[in-house]
């Protein structure tokens, strides 16, 4: 004998759902009748019937319901894979769901899609939030609750077992700029040790606040010289050139450095013509397929040469940012060069560098207007 097995039954527009446990799994049968009450007092005997049998120890799904001609189950993995396949999108997106899509049928294992429950896929993600971040594990939900609502779709469930399931907390580290000094080191350190393409890149990157996938996809041809700007139409993620990440076109007012270390790249590309890339990889002469050599090859070493604490170069963007607003330069305008829709992203990341960046002079015309207050002046001796 078992012990006494539980269920519910609930109506559905057309249909009516039986809920029940067997052998620790969780079963859901839908019955194709409408939820009259004649039909919903049917399918309560029927789970009462069922509970008599799963506590009796003979239950048998077949002894129950009609499964003559009922296909098989199809596998996650499978269903995963054509999922995966109906996608379109950048190569980039398309290469980050795939992985994603590896992460879960490695997580899922030869299972059915129909028999996933709410907690295997909570289980999946616990196991995994100690060994990647909030972020990552955010980007594998949703992918598996692609899955999910493509199997839906197919009729092939009839509960998606990922709806109840909550985003993952995570928080975005805060900008870690590198100071004036740190900066004028580490492109004095490349001008020496390493091609002048590479000094060219970086400090065209450190007075731009050009993101590096903005960076490397930027042509001949974007440039006016006579304004002074440069068009950022479009950005590069694994050899594929696709649109910023904010989906516009800016056009980025460009410094006296900024200018320089253009006119110096001149030499290595500026012959090949308005649509080739303006930088480019030194020793192979091709376009950078992405960010991730120059961080490794001349960025990293340099910064261990030179003692300064590591951190990534997208950090040239957030130096240049805050240098310009330390500088009191208008945040408006700096958000535009970023790219930022708003100033809005722009508080939210540097506040600390826009309030230090008046050097206390806004507090020092706070305080002299609370000041002219009666109620706060003292008292002079012998007043009445």
């Amino acid at each position: 004998m078992g012990r006494r097995a539980t269920g519910t039954v609930e109506p559905l527009k057309t249909a009516i759902r039986l809920k029940f446990t067997w052998k620790g799994a969780r079963c859901v049968e839908t019955l194709m009748i409408a939820p009259t009450g004649a039909n919903m007092k049917f399918a309560r005997n029927l789970l009462s019937r069922i509970q008599g049998a799963i506590t009796a120890g003979n239950y048998s799904r077949s002894d129950f319901f009609d499964t003559a001609g009922e296909p098989e189950s199809e596998r996650f993995a499978d269903v995963a894979d054509r999922w995966l396949k109906s996608k379109t999108g950048a190569k980039s997106t398309l290469a980050c769901y795939g992985w994603s899509v590896d992460f879960w049928k490695a997580a899922l294992p030869d299972k059915p899609i129909d028999k996933i429950r709410h907690s295997d896929i909570t289980t999946a993600i616990k196991d995994k939030s100690a060994t990647v971040s909030g972020k990552t594990l955010n980007n594998h939900l949703i992918v598996v609750r692609g899955v999910f609502r493509f199997a839906k779709a197919d009729r092939l469930i009839v509960h998606n077992p990922t709806d109840e399931i909550e985003q993952q907390k995570h928080q975005s580290p805060p900008p870690d700029p590198f100071s004036t000094e740190e900066r004028d080191s580490i492109l004095l350190h490349m001008s020496g040790k390493y091609p002048d393409a590479v000094w060219n890149y970086f400090k065209f990157a450190f007075f731009t606040g050009l993101r590096p996938s903005e960076m490397i996809a930027l042509r001949w041809g974007d440039v006016d010289w006579k304004a002074r700007t440069v068009r950022v139409q479009r950005a590069r993620v694994m050899w594929e050139d696709k649109a910023t990440k904010t989906n516009t076109v800016r056009d980025v007012d460009l410094s006296d450095p900024a200018m320089e270390a253009l006119k110096r790249q001149k030499a290595h590309t500026f012959m090949k013509g308005e649509d080739h890339a303006i930088f480019c990889n030194p020793l192979s002469g091709r376009p950078w397929a992405d960010d991730q050599r120059q961080r490794r090859a001349y960025f990293q070493p340099t910064l261990k040469h030179l003692g300064i604490r590591q951190r990534d170069a997208y950090n040239t963007r957030h130096t240049f940012a805050t240098a310009a607003l330390m500088g009191g330069v208008n945040p408006a305008y700096i958000a535009k060069q970023l790219g930022h829709a708003n100033t809005g992203m722009l508080f939210r990341h540097y506040s600390k560098w826009i309030e230090g960046a008046d050097k206390g002079a806004e507090a020092a015309k706070l305080n002299a207007v609370m000041s002219q207050s009666s109620i706060y002046r003292p008292r002079t001796e012998g007043a009445a």
